[in-house]
């Protein structure tokens, strides 16, 4: 797990656009957590406002790992990362950082002069009224999550709308840190990692027309109208096949041992869509995952050039994959065939270079660590949508197994 990132990037977790979510704001009693001295003013983050985040944060975090509030316990949060940390320590570490953003932005609003429209304050007293007709009244929904609709718009969505401001001016289209070619160039040489791979179905082939070449599934669109799918047409293997395709894996490695490039290989026998559609490799994050987690344990380690000297079987051996790790192709989030996959790149560039401009600020921030200590991630508060969300998950695993 890594240990990224700022404010901003909760904006990307699925659950802030599907479910709104606010935190307890405190009655007169907040205390100050940390403080920023700066061109002879002082800003400051208060205990109700690690609240709100914490609690953000929390539900997140749970309902991605199917924790529900029965679960939310020591087991969960003792849990530890690759790099040894607990749960606990990294998601609180992580908040914490979080904090200090916000509260670099409120000094980087304030000095630039920047205003949040009143549209968009209008847009939150709807929100608020909206949301508390919904749940049955403000008594309801603070019941509901713990908090009041008004604490999630007055509070946390200001701090939303205030890193949006921020960011676009200091990093924006014309902004003083916009993004440049040798930003993007420099951000892919140095998070990205390139691979080739085979993928065997042990269960279904892979249908071919009568000149061999694999059939791309189609599907018809809300109009009626036929267009093709990411993945090919493929049919049950007979009990013969099935048995025949167990040794097929190691005749591939016997076939690369004796000097068969992996591009013929790929074209001869992978069942996979990308891997035969895009034969010069896939180009992924470092710190994420290839494929599933069997998968990139098993490669993490090769170097370009090298590929795995064994079969990697995933979902009890329902696929095999031998994995070939690449060169970087130059610039391929410029290329026409990639740009579908790179298609948020720009902007992952911008928010990466928007966290290293607002982390210069960190270390004239003081914390006070003993107000910080009291406040732990399992004892936060976790909204009864938890609950809802994994019931949802079941159903709709029940569902698509029907």
């Amino acid at each position: 797990m890594k240990k990224r990132s700022l404010f901003l990037k909760l904006l990307a977790a699925a659950l802030c656009a599907s479910i709104l979510v606010a935190v307890l704001a405190g009655c007169g009693s907040a205390r100050t957590l940390m403080s920023l001295t700066i061109d002879g003013k002082t800003y400051t983050i208060d205990t109700d406002e690690l609240e709100l985040l914490m609690k953000i944060r929390k539900l997140d975090i749970c309902c991605a790992s199917l924790v529900t509030r029965s679960t939310d316990n020591s087991s969960f949060w003792g849990k530890e990362t690759e790099d040894g940390e607990t749960y606990e320590e990294f998601y609180k570490n992580l908040v914490m950082d979080q904090m200090r953003a916000v509260l670099v932005e409120k000094y980087l609003f304030d000095v630039n002069g920047l205003s949040i429209s009143e549209d968009k304050i209008d847009g939150y007293k709807s929100s608020i009224k909206t949301q508390n007709e919904l749940y049955g009244g403000r008594g309801a929904y603070k019941q509901y999550f713990g908090y009041t609709a008004s604490d999630y718009y007055n509070v946390y969505m200001m701090m939303v709308a205030r890193s949006e401001a921020v960011s676009e001016f200091l990093c924006g289209e014309n902004g003083e840190y916009k993004v440049t070619a040798e930003d993007l160039e420099t951000y892919y040489t140095e998070n990205y990692v390139g691979y080739q791979f085979i993928m065997l179905d042990m269960e279904n082939k892979v249908k071919r027309d009568e000149d061999g070449n694999r059939v791309v599934a189609t599907e018809e669109d809300e109009d009626g109208n036929e267009v093709e799918l990411e993945e090919y047409e493929t049919e049950e293997l007979t009990t013969e096949e099935k048995e025949e395709k167990q040794t097929l894996g190691q005749l591939i490695l016997d076939e690369l041992e004796d000097g068969a490039s992996f591009e013929d290989m790929i074209a001869e026998y992978s069942d996979a869509y990308y891997s035969v559609e895009f034969p010069e490799g896939m180009f992924v994050l470092k710190e994420g995952t290839f494929i599933d987690s069997t998968v990139t344990e098993a490669i993490k380690d090769l170097e370009v050039g090298e590929y795995t000297d064994e079969v990697i079987s995933v979902n009890s051996d329902r696929y095999q994959y031998i994995v070939k790790r690449v060169e970087l192709k130059p610039a391929v989030y410029e290329d026409e065939d990639y740009l579908e996959m790179f298609e948020d790149y720009e902007d992952a560039v911008m928010m990466d270079k928007y966290e290293n401009y607002i982390e210069t600020y960190f270390d004239q921030i003081t914390v006070d660590t003993t107000i910080a200590a009291e406040y732990t991630m399992e004892d936060t508060f976790l909204s009864t949508y938890a609950d809802l969300y994994y019931q949802q998950y079941l159903a709709s695993i029940m569902g698509s197994s029907s």
